[in-house]
């Protein structure tokens, strides 16, 4: 996996009946707050329109306020900018490398929601990697690499207002988080690169494409999962919601991983 191309990814067909939460019934919430708990991610069929979506965002989530959101919270993405556009890639037809949302941010959302409105004519898989997945891979198969990349201030995410963290960072009882992003706006610590180069390869081994239809979408733990984009063309158009769980609803962030204490001894940051 080079500087500016996705690796190849498993086309895992099965993918979306995997984790598909059933949306019908008074109990669905409670249904998607188990695969959340669990998985760190639900998949849904049947949400054809904006408010359709707006209602199953709003009742599971407080929205959290993206500077690209529309009044009612909700995120268009379609191709409207160049591939190029600093920090905009989302909202053009290019490829987007596996990150996590809102990594600038010293408490990124819990949540991201995303359903397809308009598939393209062509590209435009989703990629999918559970960052559990791939930190216990790290650990076990490059414990010098989990050990650095888990370091605090190994990385800076975003501009002049941004956050200096690492890519794994611990949270409370054993548990972690995933915090990444892999293009301009993001600079790692000199003796990190080198895991850098590692991490990506980690992460191709674990991605997953999911091609959505309309009406198709997921839920993930943006705390856990990496997802990006396979370049498009045609009128590709999806909306996204960011949130934080409402209460009751309430599954823990991140991940736990079963580490040795050796594999718990983190690097170094920034001096």
């Amino acid at each position: 996996m080079d500087e500016t191309t996705l690796p190849p990814a498993v086309d895992d067909g099965s993918l979306l009946i995997r984790y598909l939460v059933d949306l019908h019934g008074s109990d669905f919430q409670r249904r998607l707050w188990s695969a959340l708990s669990g998985d760190g991610l639900a998949t849904f069929t049947g949400i054809l329109d904006r408010s359709a979506f707006a209602r199953l965002a709003r009742g599971l989530a407080a929205l959290y306020p993206h500077p690209d959101a529309d009044p009612d919270g909700l995120t268009l993405l379609h191709a409207r900018e160049s591939g190029e556009t600093l920090g905009k890639r989302g909202f053009s037809d290019a490829e987007l490398l596996p990150h996590t949302e809102r990594s600038c941010t010293t408490v990124p959302p819990h949540l991201l929601m995303l359903v397809c409105l308009t598939p393209g004519l062509h590209g435009g898989e989703t990629l999918l990697i559970d960052g559990r997945s791939v930190a216990e891979d790290l650990a076990r198969t490059e414990p010098e690499s989990w050990r650095v990349l888990s370091g605090p201030r190994t990385a800076y995410f975003g501009g002049a207002a941004g956050h200096a963290g690492s890519i794994f960072e611990p949270l409370s009882s054993g548990r972690w988080m995933i915090r990444l992003r892999l293009d301009e706006l993001v600079r790692f610590a000199p003796q990190t690169l080198p895991h850098v180069a590692i991490l990506r390869k980690v992460i191709g081994r674990h991605t997953k494409t999911l091609l959505l239809e309309p009406g198709q979408g997921f839920i993930l733990d943006n705390t856990r999962w990496l997802h990006g984009r396979r370049s498009f063309q045609g009128p590709r158009t999806m909306l996204r919601a960011l949130g934080e769980l409402r209460e009751g609803l309430s599954p823990e962030r991140g991940f736990p991983v079963l580490l040795t204490d050796l594999e718990r001894t983190t690097g170094k940051g920034w001096t």
